[in-house]
């Protein structure tokens, strides 16, 4: 069912007389000769997923106004993201080359889609100097990546300092996600409209920043259990809380820098495994049969809990693999994060054992 949200009239024009919004956005599309039999429009905030019909390589459609969340235009291979503000949206893609992204333009220079514009064109362009940086050969000293962070992250709350009720908010709390700590996160949340409550990007941000103040450093482990290949049942508790230090890995046979850093790990269990300490690697968002091949060709010989799925990386409140946590002998959770990655692992975790 289409949910259609309606404004308060406003914009008092300088007579004194009110224009009341439209009810409606009209996005429309020029897409060439070469145009697809037809577009897919999905806005799942909107519970929108249809598709529209192309026309003499030309279409258009009514859809609800609702400025808080972004839809999302199929044309072919190309994808757009959309704003559904009310403004006029049109697509030109007649004359589009290569892999060149598709702009969704609005009639409105003030609108939240041209506001979405400016934001990419500003995020594309960052992210070329990043790149451009990070192969230059030369890596950025620690100092200038930590600046080029800086600049992403005040670039984004500046975003949701001044867009605190629409998409633009939304877009950029997800592009933060990951780069900012969850006191941070927390922030910057609480200055939101209480109107995004319901847009499901941020309430799905405010379900993991509550996961990981449950399990920061300091907090008691929650337990966890997965069906082995063999049908048994293996859970985190057989291993956490048992006495030792143990290092657990979340990682998948298919995530480049999961096996990066599975030398590190053995580096680490090699110099550390004992009385005191022990390492588990949990395999997530992966085939159990992928990743029996991969421990074994990667040398995975400490224990191993396969097939846990999205249980593990729900509860810990995890965004990206490989991710660390290390747990104290009482099952309390010591450290867990980038801090515990790296050449430099074993020493790091050996600091903490006693």
């Amino acid at each position: 069912m289409k949910k259609v949200f309606l404004f308060a009239t406003i914009a008092a024009l300088s007579l004194g007389a009110c224009k009341q919004k439209t009810e409606t956005t009209k996005l429309s599309g020029v897409l060439g000769e070469d145009a697809p039999t037809a577009v897919q429009i999905q806005i799942p905030d909107l519970k929108i997923d249809t598709t529209i019909a192309v026309a003499d390589g030309n279409f258009e459609v009514d859809l609800p106004v609702d400025a808080k969340t972004l839809g999302r235009i199929a044309i072919g291979d190309r994808i757009a993201q959309f704003v559904p503000d009310g403004s006029a949206l049109k697509i030109d893609a007649s004359a589009l080359e290569g892999d060149k992204l598709v702009e969704v333009a609005s009639d409105n220079p003030n609108s939240v889609q041209s506001k979405y514009n400016a934001m990419n064109e500003w995020l594309n362009k960052f992210f070329d100097s990043y790149y451009a940086k990070m192969n230059s050969g030369t890596m950025p000293s620690e100092e200038e990546q930590d600046a080029i962070v800086k600049e992403y992250v005040d670039y984004l709350k500046g975003i949701v300092k001044d867009n605190k009720d629409n998409a633009l908010a939304v877009a950029a709390v997800e592009g933060l996600r990951g780069q900012i700590e969850p006191s941070e996160m927390e922030e910057v949340l609480s200055s939101l409209s209480p109107a995004l409550d319901e847009v499901s990007a941020i309430a799905d941000t405010k379900t993991l920043l509550k996961a990981q103040k449950a399990t920061a450093a300091g907090q008691k482990f929650i337990d966890f259990e997965a069906t082995q290949p063999d049908g048994s049942i293996k859970k985190l508790s057989d291993y956490v809380g048992k006495g030792k230090y143990v290092l657990v890995d979340f990682w998948a046979s298919w995530c480049g820098p999961c096996k990066r850093e599975i030398p590190n790990i053995k580096d680490t269990y090699n110099k550390l495994k004992g009385d005191k300490f022990n390492v588990l690697s949990v395999a997530v968002w992966d085939k159990p049969e992928d990743t029996v091949k991969a421990a074994v060709e990667h040398g995975v010989v400490w224990d191993q809990i396969i097939n846990a799925g999205q249980t593990p990386t729900d509860l810990y409140g995890i965004e990206g693999i490989p991710h660390l946590i290390l747990f104290g002998p009482d099952g309390s959770i010591v450290a867990r994060g980038e801090s515990l990655r790296g050449e430099d692992m074993a020493q790091t975790i050996a600091s903490y054992i006693k």
